[in-house]
């Protein structure tokens, strides 16, 4: 695996290391043979003096040869330092890819672990519908069913009375609602206290609101009728839980769009500000779109995990995310392929750096 090649890689740098050293060492026996030479030249120089014509011309040809093995000595001193300057290069490379692919190998993973736990969450409310909204919701509202409460039955989770008009705002819609939508409503604070009894026996962990029952108009907070407003995109069966958004979450002044480049556009429009009634403004892959004081911000979000709180096609989901999941197997194949070929490249050098001798001589 992945592991194991770093490993290797490591081994291959220490080797790189070892074989620098062999260079150091070639060298100084090099520069000890030039000096050494050097001596020698000096000595036959002297004798030079003292020989006849043909014993002089002999002496010539050997000094001669003993400085040009001098020079190709220095020749070869040159080579060398030319040769570890490209190691060393090539080392630091190769430790510089292998941290970068590691952490290809790593990030890969764990974008696969989150795909499968997703499937496994989706796969678990195609049996229990209830379990996209939390723990124990589904043991919570057959106790809520069988209890005497104060004011109207609590209403919940938010969620199962919204259904989108149309998918392709699922994920965007449900990461703006992501905690509304597991919560629920109850009237009076006495029916708070007797819900959150029912909830810590189940393990629920779905957030509590008090709430007016009263149907208010809200027509006037709506802005332009040419956006699409998260209240717009929704079909909300339960007139309370409808009011309970508008109140809490301005779901009536939020708007959608399909490009940020729009968004921008409408975000400035109201003489460098946002339209009138309208609070903040999402692209449909996730970008929040507009800054208070004017001018351009575009901010990413955080898109929760897609589940069927807004009552999408659950197998239509799944599909989605096995999908992605063979995407992300892909990517992570692709990043480990992109390891082992590093792997190869540094087996190689260190290959072609033994069979040039340097490391033996």
């Amino acid at each position: 695996g992945p592991m194991e090649q770093l490993e290797s890689t490591k081994a291959t740098l220490r080797s790189f290391k070892q074989t620098e050293n062999e260079i150091n060492a070639e060298a100084r026996n090099t520069r000890e043979r030039i000096e050494s030479l050097k001596r020698d030249i000096t000595v036959e120089r002297d004798r030079l003096v003292d020989k006849d014509s043909a014993g002089r011309e002999r002496l010539r040809e050997t000094i001669q040869d003993l400085e040009a093995e001098v020079t190709d000595q220095e020749a070869e001193i040159s080579n060398l330092q030319e040769q570890q300057k490209t190691l060393e290069d090539r080392s630091l490379e190769l430790r510089d890819s292998e941290k970068q692919l590691k952490q290809d190998v790593e990030k890969g993973r764990r974008q696969v672990e989150r795909v499968k736990t997703g499937l496994q969450e989706l796969t678990q409310q195609t049996s229990d519908q209830m379990s996209a909204f939390g723990r124990g919701v589904k043991d919570a509202l057959m106790t809520i069913k069988k209890t005497q409460w104060s004011g109207m039955e609590p209403i919940g989770p938010i969620g199962k009375f919204i259904k989108l008009r149309d998918p392709k705002w699922s994920q965007v819609i449900e990461t703006i609602l992501n905690k509304p939508l597991n919560s629920f409503l109850v009237e009076t604070h006495a029916d708070r206290t007797k819900l959150d009894a029912i909830f810590r026996r189940c393990g629920c962990q779905s957030q509590i609101v008090v709430c007016k029952t009263e149907l208010f108009d809200y027509s006037q907070g709506e802005p332009d009728k040419d956006y699409l407003t998260v209240l717009r995109a929704l079909h909300i069966s339960n007139e309370i839980v409808k009011r309970q958004l508008i109140n809490l979450n301005r779901i009536e002044q939020i708007i959608l769009v399909e490009q940020r480049s729009v968004g921008d556009k409408i975000m400035s429009s109201n003489n460098g500000g946002f339209p009138q009634n309208v609070s903040a403004c999402y692209s449909v892959d996730g970008y929040s779109l507009g800054a208070r004081g004017g001018g351009l911000s575009t901010q990413a979000i955080f898109l929760v995990r897609p589940s069927s709180r807004l009552g999408e096609d659950i197998s239509q989901a799944i599909a989605r995310e096995k999908q992605q999941l063979i995407e992300q197997n892909q990517k992570l194949k692709e990043a480990q392929k992109a390891l082992n070929s590093m792997t190869q490249e540094v087996e190689a050098l260190l290959g072609e750096h033994k069979r040039s001798g340097i490391a033996e001589r």
